[in-house]
């Protein structure tokens, strides 16, 4: 059974003088959770449902919200279905980590709903990575064919105190309490204990995986933490785009045959492969569109591929989610597909372990 809050260890803070009350910080870099192979169970863990949404940051102040990537660019404009949240949160101001989901008729997560969005917000911004404070008229969002729910699993900032310090089981307790829950906005659920069963059921209905929480972590700003671990079901991941080739073999009027794909490791680019599957005919000119004016002379690579065609070699600016079937032996990719463009991830974000 799933559940909202740890109820056996609520607390009650002691209201702060208002000379103690701190401001509200302009932006919190979101904790980052390891990997692991196989799921466990641990008393000292809660797990939760790994919901491959875009994850965001949500700034509420005096009914004001604001939804941030990873990289700081802002989405709020192009979500304008959670503008609702402050009116579901019991607080003048805070800042939430969670994720922006879609879900389909059934109600499961589903990536690729939110794919029409992400591709406008990478065209509106463009590859110069400049903050767009409103969405430009010619980019019309498009109404979702499913729901989209922010999905809080944590609360970082509350009415002029820092909950950082704090541990998770305090944390999740305060978002439970503050939160109404409603179709488009609502606290996740967790498992406490049964972490393989838990899996067992992702796997069962085909979803992401799942993610452990040790109860007593603290939240560390922008590190990978040895204290969140994730255990992936199927593979998925974001990489840079390095570059794009063109074969003599690719179908008449296509822009490219193969988008090159990199990941970082130990700070260097390597090649992980290539996708040419998943996209239209208009996503691929598009892709195009973004990539002409991050053209360069030199590979990224720190190995260039060895691709007997005519390649374009891009700055590694572009990130893309791919999923695929495995890792090959030689740390390729193994029958990839494009999922979506990602302008709310960074390129330095995209690392695999060497």
């Amino acid at each position: 059974m799933t559940r909202s809050s740890l109820d056996d260890t609520t607390i009650q803070p002691t209201p702060l003088p208002k000379a103690l009350l701190g401001r509200m910080p302009a932006s919190i870099a979101p904790m980052l959770a390891s990997e692991v192979a196989e799921p466990f169970d641990s008393p000292e863990h809660i797990f939760e449902l790994m919901w491959g949404g875009v994850r965001a940051m949500a700034h509420v102040a005096d009914g004001v919200l604001r939804l941030r990537a990873r990289n700081g660019r802002d989405l709020t404009p192009y979500f304008p279905e959670l503008l609702c949240i402050p009116d579901r949160l019991k607080a003048r101001e805070a800042i939430l980590d969670g994720e922006i989901v879609a879900t389909d008729s059934e109600g499961y997560p589903a990536f690729d709903l939110l794919r029409p969005r992400l591709h406008t917000m990478a065209m509106a911004v463009g590859p110069d990575r400049e903050q767009v404070p409103q969405l430009p008229v010619q980019f019309r969002l498009k109404k979702l064919t499913g729901a989209l729910t922010y999905i809080a699993s944590d609360i970082l900032w509350l009415d002029g105190r820092s909950l950082l310090d704090r541990p998770l089981w305090q944390r999740k307790n305060r978002l439970h309490e503050v939160v109404t829950p409603s179709a488009e906005f609502s606290p996740v659920d967790f498992v406490d204990n049964e972490g393989v069963a838990f899996f067992d059921a992702v796997i069962e209905r085909r979803l992401e995986g799942v993610l452990a929480k040790q109860k007593a972590s603290l939240y560390t700003q922008g590190q990978v933490s040895k204290h969140w671990v994730e255990v992936r079901a199927f593979q998925a991941g974001n990489f840079v785009i390095g570059g794009y080739a063109i074969a003599g073999t690719h179908r008449r009027g296509e822009p490219f045959s193969q988008i090159l794909l990199g990941a970082y490791t130990q700070g260097r680019l390597e090649y992980v492969g290539s996708v040419s599957g998943g996209l239209t005919d208009k996503e691929a000119r598009d892709l195009v569109e973004l990539l002409q004016p991050l053209h360069t002379g030199a590979s990224p690579f720190f190995d260039p591929p060895p691709l007997p065609r005519l390649i374009y070699w891009t700055r590694p600016e572009l990130v893309c989610r791919v999923r695929f079937s495995e890792w090959s032996p030689d740390g390729h990719l193994r029958f990839p597909i494009f999922s979506a463009v990602r302008p709310d991830v960074a390129a330095e974000a995209c690392v695999v372990s060497g």
